[in-house]
């Protein structure tokens, strides 16, 4: 996906993914080698060789990390976290500095939390990236593939993340992406891409509501602000992985006929011809077996 995004040049910041790709060395190599910036996820177990008695995982080194509170944070930077609702929250983070990463490094950690001293599994990321601190050697060689990012800036790249689990949860829901079962593998597929486009018609419906600007995602509390962008409101940390009790209505945004007009989404480009071909593909009449 990445390799098609670079392709048909689609203009992005950074590749954001959890600890899945996080934790895959491969992966994280082939971006490297390709320069492409990234922001991923690490489990906090994350740890390297070192010698006795020197802290060798990302967790220790966010315990270790000086914290007498607000009042003094030692390493810890405040953050203020902005949704699109208008709430925000206070966040903590540290530029952190260890064997494998640091700020004149390949690699940076950024570890950010809502509470440094007890650093709360559900509330605390720890973050690798390959995208230069402001101010670093590297971000001074000024690569036109990596631009430098502060630590609020990779906080917030990697908060729009949380919006790939919201969007499934509304695909599964609310227009039936699970309801495929016991069917042959083409009639799979064009499940899976009318789910798709409905998906695409339901944010076009809704363009109206997303027009309006929006608050800064993330701004760093100190001597400098991070430049930031629109971002989104993640699902609340204890909800995640949990098991809906019942079913969730279908969204008001679905359309109710075949005319376009305000029950039904206009066409996005390439849409109708995108459904032609899920049509085209089917099978003919009377056959009962696909190949």
């Amino acid at each position: 996906m990445v390799e098609q995004a670079l392709e048909m040049e689609i203009p992005f910041r950074a590749v954001v993914a959890d600890i899945l790709y996080g934790e895959h060395r491969k992966f994280k190599e082939g971006l490297e080698n390709r320069q492409i910036p990234y922001v991923l996820a690490i489990k906090p177990s994350y740890a390297w060789y070192r010698p006795i008695g020197e802290p060798g995982s990302v967790e220790e080194i966010a315990w270790i990390a000086p914290w007498n509170g607000e009042d003094d944070p030692g390493q810890w930077v405040k953050l203020e976290r902005t949704f699109r609702d208008g709430h925000t929250e206070q966040w903590w983070a540290l530029e952190a500095e260890c064997r494998p990463f640091g700020v004149e490094k390949r690699r940076r950690l950024v570890v950010a939390s809502t509470d440094p001293a007890e650093l709360p599994e559900l509330s605390t990321w720890y973050l690798v990236s390959n995208l230069p601190a402001p101010g670093a050697k590297r971000a001074k060689e000024g690569s036109k593939k990596i631009s430098a990012a502060d630590a609020a800036e990779v906080v917030r790249l990697y908060s729009l993340r949380s919006w790939i689990e919201q969007s499934y949860k509304q695909v599964k829901n609310s227009l039936g992406w699970a309801q495929y079962q016991v069917r042959k593998d083409l009639a799979i597929r064009r499940h899976w891409q009318l789910v798709c486009c409905a998906f695409t018609f339901c944010w076009w419906t809704n363009a109206d509501f997303l027009e309006g600007e929006a608050p800064p995602g993330v701004i760093l509390k100190g001597e400098e602000t991070a430049t930031t962008s629109t971002t989104t409101t993640p699902p609340p940390m204890e909800e995640r992985g949990k098991k809906e009790d019942h079913e969730e209505p279908a969204s008001v945004v679905l359309a109710g006929g075949a005319e376009e007009g305000k029950e039904m989404a206009g066409a996005i480009h390439n849409a109708l011809a995108l459904l032609e071909g899920i049509l085209r593909e089917a099978p003919a009449r009377g056959v009962k077996r696909v190949a």
